[in-house]
């Protein structure tokens, strides 16, 4: 086994007494984030690597690839409620190898090498509040895994799944239940898969293999439940579905990124992450992908666009946020100002990075856009 790698997540997955979860709100083992050991260059040996691009096929990349060492289903969105409270939503689903053997579990029904996390959070903006709950299990038992098709996701009862093969297109389930709150969601695709990068390949840095394969779902008609402490709500808006898997991204001078995946009234979508440098530089490897209304999608590169922070978030566990942004995309004559539905939307998981819920105002070719989305800022934690 990859002992880099195995100590974190079994770090991670110990982090509870006895065997039990970390309460809500506890924080992460060590105060800050571990993403950019998780995701570093170190231990892949053994492991299939993301070196050139490959051919997409769904629905069956929408589940695993064990060859891999890491990958996630990240599925956040913006949800009304019928007495117009305010709502956001985030289920992530992830899936660490500890080694790059596949486990032979026609031998024994326990055999795994795979630990599943799922990080559930809910963003109550009319009452200020902001809640996270945590699971992980091993890969065995019908514990946790991943398939398709049809595609189906789980992590105990937290699922992200279609119903059948004969609905490849969706729409999907989705539902996860614990600490007080609970989410039941059908989400039907209003396009289709984007591949972001250079057709699929996403390079987070100059190394060879240090990349990903990652591809969205960039709007999806959402509808259903959402309780917080048994207080039930009809709900609905729009998600964004984002699927990455690689066995390396980051390299030794990177730390974190910023990734803003934003819904536009126009019918465009813009996803971008940028990647920051342990010196507080934006490394040359920040890129994105701007989705018109109908049309092809359009890569983005670090020189394509400019991201002003203009207000910060110090959390109370330590680290500083960036927490207002002006994003500019000068030849897609487009300006947005993005701002949190509330600042502290900060998830102390077992790795703590900050996770939510955001407006949007500005400008598209004259033309005044509005919006709603989400901001990931993962390296800040202290």
């Amino acid at each position: 086994m990859k002992n880099n790698l195995l100590s974190i997540v079994l770090s991670m997955i110990m982090c509870g007494c006895d065997g039990e979860r970390p309460p809500a709100g506890a924080p992460a083992p060590g105060g800050s984030s571990r993403l950019s050991e998780l995701l570093g260059a170190d231990d892949v040996e053994g492991y299939a690597l993301v070196l050139e691009p490959r051919a997409f096929s769904f629905p069956r990349d929408h589940g695993q690839h064990p060859a891999y060492r890491n990958e996630w289903w990240y599925v956040t969105g913006n949800l009304d409620g019928g007495g117009g409270e305010r709502f956001g939503f985030e289920l992530t689903v992830f899936r660490f190898s500890l080694s790059p053997e596949i486990a032979d579990t026609q031998a024994s029904e326990w055999a795994t090498n795979q630990v599943y996390i799922g990080h559930f959070a809910i963003t109550d903006a009319e009452a200020g509040q902001f809640h996270v709950a945590q699971r992980y299990a091993r890969g065995a038992l019908g514990l946790a895994g991943a398939e398709a098709p049809p595609p189906n996701v789980w992590l105990e009862d937290w699922y992200l799944r279609i119903a059948a093969e004969d609905e490849a297109d969706g729409p999907w389930r989705l539902h996860a239940r614990d600490l007080g709150i609970e989410l039941s969601l059908s989400l039907m695709p209003l396009k289709a898969p984007v591949l972001n990068g250079i057709d699929g390949l996403s390079q987070k840095s100059a190394e060879p293999g240090n990349a990903s394969y990652y591809y969205s779902i960039p709007r999806l008609q959402t509808a259903g439940t959402l309780a917080i402490d048994g207080d039930i709500h009809e709900v609905s808006g729009l998600a964004w579905m984002d699927r990455e898997w690689g066995s390396s991204a980051l390299s030794g001078e990177q730390e974190g990124w910023d990734w803003f995946a934003l819904q536009l009234s126009d019918g465009s979508e813009l996803m971008f992450y940028e990647m920051r440098r342990t010196d507080g530089l934006r490394d040359r490897h920040s890129a994105g992908t701007f989705i018109p209304a109908d049309g092809e999608s359009v890569h983005l590169s670090h020189d394509d666009v400019t991201i002003k922070v203009r207000d910060y978030w110090d959390s109370p566990q330590g680290g500083r946020y960036p927490m207002a942004w002006t994003i500019a995309i000068p030849h897609l004559q487009l300006e947005l100002h993005v701002d949190p539905v509330l600042e502290a939307q900060e998830l102390s998981t077992s790795v703590r990075y900050w996770e939510g819920a955001v407006d949007i105002a500005g400008v598209r070719s004259g033309s005044a856009v509005v919006g709603r989305g989400y901001v990931e800022l993962t390296g800040y934690a202290r």
